[in-house]
């Protein structure tokens, strides 16, 4: 018979050899079924390692990750009283908005006063705004607005049978001088 490689070493023997003359590896039938697996086993570690991602990668990604979390800007009114309030500073409203057909619904489920509350009404029409300002929603109370009390900045009001609503924004001032902000929208 021709040459084949040693399963141990990979150097060319003799196909009738016992033993391999390079490494001395025995080649009998039961040694080489443990070699077998032996080299299975080595073959799935071999892939596991390749997938790990290396530490350095792993730096990196985290690095990147807070800088996008931490760098992130305050969302302000333009000519709110907030604007000496330091960007960073914002809340998140506990807040639930329910639209019923002709008035919206604004629950203040947090545990402070909202105060110099701006409500901004968005269309699905790209661009169409409609605003409404509330000086105070108490904490746990709701504060139901008709639809009609929203205007655009050219004085036009909302009307709910004639324009659907998309996004429903709320700022206000909160007790620790910080923005408060919420966001809802519909399909």
């Amino acid at each position: 018979m021709g040459p084949e490689k040693c399963l141990f070493c990979g150097q060319e023997i003799d196909s009738d050899a016992t033993k391999c003359f390079f490494c001395g590896a025995e080649l009998k039938k039961d040694t080489i079924a443990e070699r077998l697996e032996q080299l299975q086993i080595e073959d799935s570690k071999a892939t596991v390692e390749k997938v790990k991602c290396p530490f350095g990668l792993q730096v990196i990604v985290f690095f990147l990750i807070c800088i996008a979390l931490f760098s992130g800007k305050s969302i302000q009114k333009s000519g709110s009283s907030k604007a000496g309030v330091i960007e960073g500073s914002e809340v998140r409203l506990n807040a639930r908005v329910t639209f019923t057909g002709s008035q919206f619904v604004v629950y203040n489920n947090d545990t402070f006063d909202w105060t110099n509350v701006d409500f901004q009404l968005t269309l699905e029409d790209a661009g169409k705004s409609f605003n409404l300002n509330i000086p105070v929603i108490h904490a746990g109370k709701k504060r139901i607005v008709r639809a009609s009390e929203f205007t655009s900045k050219n004085g036009e009001r909302f009307n709910p049978y004639k324009m659907k609503p998309k996004r429903f924004l709320i700022w206000c001032d909160t007790q620790d001088r910080k923005n408060g902000t919420y966001f809802a929208g519909w399909k």
